[in-house]
């Protein structure tokens, strides 16, 4: 039997993930030629077709390709894992970590944690990713990410979670100038009379939606945006209310706003942010350390 290679099991996998050579190729900055070879050798050194070509429309696994497939992910998750561990001693701890953060919490807490963590082990390095949750998901299972900050909302059984503060309540975001805003506190009926700016993120979309409609509420939702300083801004200019849970440290917008945090009476779940991890997927020891450096950081939203 021919040798292989980790770098061709590599090429092999980010094919199948993007169905495609040249999405592949564009992913890996490798040239398409080269990742056609290495999928080829495959081929030829385990004498199987792995793949079924389809003329202008990438590519398919065949029926041993699938099972090849789960095998090499194995074999390369295991290759990262060695890898990883075995930079670790007991005097210095290096390596990587590659970190999805939802994208409205990321800017308030991800640079205190990595900072904090640096200092303690400045040989590892991270690599930082924001986006929506479905994607820091997608992201988890696939491999990209070793961990994922995000709300403990929506994430199934696959996950385990690693609880990073106390329960958090949505709160009212208002203009200074609204007559609301002179309030210590309001109602989810107060607010449901005013037009609503929404942050347009999943899951937070859904949760601040559903925080309304379980009372009766419907208010107009006016614009909605998938970023909280656009959120924010929206607000500060009159344009209408928002609800929120992430608590920025300023009460002043990216233009010079000023904007006002009011708590709201009514009872309402609450959300938790956490740090989540494959359930069948051991996290590196690195990853493992910054998870229990990350649980005894005091993460505040004042």
């Amino acid at each position: 039997m021919n040798r292989f290679t980790l770098k061709q099991l590599k090429y092999f996998v980010t094919v199948v993930e993007t169905e495609s050579i040249s999405d592949a190729s564009r992913q890996l900055h490798i040239a398409q030629p080269s990742i056609s070879i290495a999928i080829k050798n495959l081929e030829m050194t385990f004498d199987q077709q792995l793949f079924i070509r389809h003329h202008a429309q990438g590519v398919s696994l065949t029926t041993g390709g699938r099972r090849f497939y789960e095998k090499a992910k194995e074999l390369l998750r295991l290759s990262y894992e060695f890898e990883q561990n075995a930079s670790a001693d007991k005097e210095i701890v290096s390596g990587e970590i590659s970190v999805g953060c939802f994208e409205s919490v990321a800017p308030l807490y991800m640079p205190k944690l990595v900072a904090g963590f640096k200092k303690l082990y400045p040989e590892i390095t991270f690599h930082l990713y924001d986006g929506e949750q479905h994607e820091l998901m997608h992201g988890l299972h696939r491999g990209r990410f070793d961990l994922a900050l995000v709300y403990d909302l929506e994430l199934g059984h696959s996950i385990n979670k690693q609880p990073l503060s106390a329960p958090h309540k949505p709160y009212a975001l208002l203009p200074a100038s609204h007559p609301l805003a002179q309030k210590s506190s309001v109602t989810l009926q107060e607010l449901s009379r005013e037009p609503m700016i929404l942050l347009d993120a999943v899951p937070s979309k859904n949760y601040f939606t559903a925080i309304f409609k379980e009372k009766g509420y419907h208010p107009e939702i006016v614009y909605s945006s998938p970023s909280i300083e656009m959120v924010r801004c929206m607000v500060g200019q009159g344009l209408g209310f928002s609800v929120l849970v992430t608590r920025p440290q300023s009460d002043i917008t990216y233009d010079g706003k000023k904007v006002v945090q009011l708590d709201i009476e009514d009872d309402m779940p609450s959300s938790t942010l956490i740090m989540a991890y494959l359930a069948n997927n051991e996290p590196t020891l690195p990853a493992q350390m910054f998870i229990e450096y990350c649980s005894h950081v005091e993460l505040t939203h004042s």
